[in-house]
């Protein structure tokens, strides 16, 4: 998966959670071990969503350019697969 956007009016519907379980799932299958993703450091929503699918911030940082402006983003990474406990989420409960 290359980027992760839901249309406004379906945050907080679980669509992104079911996009980002079905990411979880395949890695699985396919036997990786972890899952990297960058996310824009001031997005505070998406790396709140990130950190509740089990992925955490691991010190990498990067600057990319966007028309013409730079923005930073920080590095997270996650375990592949399902959580022991319920697939893709830490309590075993989706969203």
């Amino acid at each position: 998966m290359y980027a992760l956007y839901v249309r406004p009016d379906l945050l907080g519907r679980g669509v992104g959670r079911a996009l980002l379980d079905t990411v979880h799932d395949e890695a699985a299958a396919r036997g990786w071990g972890a899952l990297v993703l960058w996310v824009v450091e001031a997005n505070a929503r998406a790396r709140r969503f990130y950190e509740a699918a089990g992925y955490r911030a691991d010190g990498g940082a990067q600057s990319e350019e966007y028309a013409g402006v730079a923005v930073r983003e920080v590095r997270y990474r996650r375990v592949a697969g399902p959580f022991p406990c319920g697939p893709g989420h830490p309590s075993g409960v989706r969203q």
